[in-house]
């Protein structure tokens, strides 16, 4: 995924704050029936011209109004949920610094331990940016947050095609394999490969504290 940190001017500030409200209202009655037959489900912040083939990530003011909006939809799904008496997963993944892929996820029954693996545990300790959201204090200590990696993954026969095809060079292939902070051989049925992590920044997952019923954090 490509990510833009130095957008180019974005004009028309008034009708793209007016897209946050707009984004809380199509998502905040989260789907049953939906989730009931597919057992998990995901708001993400599908907002132009941010969220789009090249991601953008918006000004810091702005990421504090989609913040607010998402603790928002976060505690109308818990509502719903809880309703439901059954354990359930529902947390809010927050990138740092790329914000834009932030989403709020959630999964039962069959699909509750879907997502226990998706991320690895940041081994080093920090506290959560909360200087960042500054305005939105009160409610982000209402969280619980657990910080993991946010990676990206490639192999040694995904780098080999991306040279042959002309997508990548020797050199940034071999830049890609010496930035990796994992290197893992795999095995699985086409054969075996090596695969290289990147570390692209922070995940932080936040569960609301007050409520225990909830699948353990990751």
């Amino acid at each position: 995924m490509v990510y833009h940190s130095k957008m180019k001017k974005i004009r028309g500030w008034k009708r793209h704050k007016r897209k946050v409200e707009r984004w809380k209202q199509e998502v905040i009655n989260l789907d049953i029936d939906y989730l009931s037959d597919y057992q998990r489900t995901y708001a993400k912040l599908w907002i132009h011209p941010f969220y789009t083939l090249i991601h953008r990530n918006p000004p810091l003011w702005y990421n504090r109004l989609l913040l607010e909006a998402m603790i928002d939809v976060y505690l109308a799904w818990h509502q719903k949920m809880r309703e439901e008496d059954e354990d359930f997963y529902l947390k809010i993944w927050l990138y740092d610094p790329h914000f834009i892929e932030s989403q709020i996820v959630v999964a039962y029954k069959d699909c509750l331990d879907y997502y226990n693996k998706t991320f690895e545990v940041r081994p080093n300790i920090k506290e959560f940016p909360y200087a960042k959201f500054h305005s939105l204090r009160d409610k982000l200590e209402k969280f619980e947050w657990q910080l993991f990696i946010d990676s990206e993954h490639y192999d040694d026969n995904e780098l080999k095609e991306q040279i042959e095809e002309g997508f990548a060079t020797e050199k940034e292939v071999s830049k890609i394999k010496r930035k990796a902070y994992e290197t893992l051989r795999i095995e699985n049925e086409d054969g075996s490969f090596l695969q290289y992590s990147l570390d692209k920044g922070d995940v932080w997952v936040g569960t609301l504290k007050k409520w225990r019923r909830c699948s353990a954090l990751l």
